[in-house]
């Protein structure tokens, strides 16, 4: 799915060839899934004659801005999705098909062409974007409900460290949330969470002051790389996760990142790539402890009821009095050994979740994502 980073690409993309030009022609498919609200041919007339002023984007959404006080052009990529300008060279998603150079493109929805002759489509193989008309987007659903964009508006710090702290989730599903943090996806989150070396379940509320330090840095600083190599794959630091974390589900050893094994897992529904000697899961709030504690107090309470109530004969029930000791006993230490899931199960639950992750990826690859030449 394009992330901030592929969608900054794309504002960049209408903001250099279209601003200030005016739309002469608009061709609009007959797509309801895609299009939303308004006809081809009312799509159609509600452009044509109007001006680009510019193009702007929050989070994953894009749109452009026309003149007077017409509606702008709103844009969600979905999936697939990605915009185009006639004889201008795009960049492509990861392992996505060879896009030709016929005009107009292969899957379009939308087709612009301006005064000047500059052409621009909007594509969208999956069909999982949306195109819609929208008076004052900023103001409105569905870009009024984000969170923040980490490249237009990263919190400070402090702030930032005040809103983990009140967040009981995992932070990798944490960071997905577009009402927290608008743009990230799931390759940059990876990439964000193996920067700051910080486990994706990892409770959000649980980091510490450097975890919240290191990832409040790498979330700007990723994006901002990724930014400034125009989502461009090839462009991105070779240092980064994002080069080897699309082996889930493929035969033969393990990718490794500087000597370090990957390893894979399911993290909020969705296939996590992440480095177990780097990406350490430390203690978290002692809640479960405490629970097993309080079942052990409640069985020895039990316990002792039932040797209140024996009968009144003294001598015969001293033997089954020590039969239900010992099966109490027994029950104390199964309850203190199932209060310590993490410490019993950890190995076991790992690879389960790498087995479910590794099958998830390789039912559906078109997860990947980023871009690249």
């Amino acid at each position: 799915m394009p992330e901030l980073p592929e969608v900054e690409a794309a504002r960049v993309l209408v903001h250099t060839h279209c601003k200030g030009k005016c739309i002469e022609q608009a061709i609009a498919a007959d797509d309801t899934k895609v299009i939303e609200g308004v006809s081809p041919e009312e799509l159609q007339n509600a452009l044509r004659g109007r001006t680009i002023v510019d193009a702007h984007r929050k989070g994953k959404h894009m749109w452009l801005e026309l003149d007077g006080e017409n509606p702008a052009l709103l844009f969600h990529l979905g999936m697939t999705g990605y915009m185009v300008v006639e004889g201008v060279p795009i960049v492509q998603y990861v392992n996505a098909k060879k896009r030709g150079d016929e005009w107009p493109p292969k899957y379009w929805k939308v087709v612009l062409e301006t005064d000047c002759g500059v052409k621009l489509a909007f594509c969208d193989p999956r069909r999982f974007g949306k195109i819609r008309l929208q008076a004052d987007p900023e103001n409105n659903e569905p870009i009024s409900k984000l969170g923040f964009d980490p490249i237009l508006s990263m919190p400070d710090l402090a702030t930032f460290s005040g809103m983990l702290a009140k967040q009981r989730r995992s932070v990798k599903p944490l960071l997905l949330d577009q009402s927290f943090s608008a743009g990230v996806g799931n390759w940059v989150a990876d990439e964000i969470l193996y920067q700051a070396k910080i486990h994706p379940e990892q409770k959000a509320a649980s980091l510490d002051e450097a975890q919240c330090a290191a990832l409040h840095h790498q979330m700007k600083a990723v994006l901002q790389t990724a930014v400034d190599a125009g989502a461009d794959s090839e462009k991105f630091p070779k240092t980064w996760l994002f080069h080897q974390k699309w082996g889930a589900g493929k035969k033969g050893p393990a990718p490794r990142l500087e000597g370090n094994k990957i390893e894979y897992m399911q993290v909020g529904g969705r296939t996590t790539a992440y480095v177990p000697a780097l990406q350490k899961l430390k203690a978290q709030a002692a809640e479960k402890p405490k629970a097993a504690k309080k079942k052990a107090a409640d069985s020895e309470t039990q316990a002792a009821v039932p040797a209140v109530k024996q009968p009144r004969k003294r001598a015969a029930p001293k033997t089954p009095k020590a039969q239900s000791v010992a099966a109490e006993e027994e029950e104390d230490g199964a309850s203190e050994e199932a209060a310590k899931p993490v410490k019993k199960s950890t190995k076991k639950n790992n690879a389960d979740t790498d087995d479910q992750a590794n099958k998830a990826e390789a039912a559906a690859p078109t997860k990947k994502r980023g871009r690249k030449t």
